[in-house]
């Protein structure tokens, strides 16, 4: 059983900005991206870009869609095993 514990807030700082986790987020962004663009027309811009804050990130972007695009994207983020959270748009 635990007694103590430290959170190591500069270490898990280094371990969100490193090399190994800017490759597992981008290989994640690319595998929605091409899952994605296999779902919709031709005509659709899927672009994807990294980036990187706090930690490594990465967007998926979908222009010229509609709510079968928004669901597209859903699908294609699910089947690359991330987890979703839906929220209502903002007005």
């Amino acid at each position: 059983m635990f007694t103590k514990f430290k959170l190591d807030r500069k270490g898990i700082g280094e371990i969100l900005k490193s090399d190994r986790m800017l490759d597992a987020v981008n290989e994640t962004a690319v595998n929605v991206a091409a899952n994605v663009r296999g779902r919709l027309p031709a005509k659709a811009t899927v672009t994807f870009r990294p980036n990187i804050t706090d930690r490594q990130r990465a967007s998926v972007e979908v222009k010229e869609g509609d709510q079968s695009t928004r669901a597209a994207l859903i699908s294609a983020a699910r089947a690359a095993g991330l987890e979703v959270h839906e929220y209502p748009p903002a007005h």
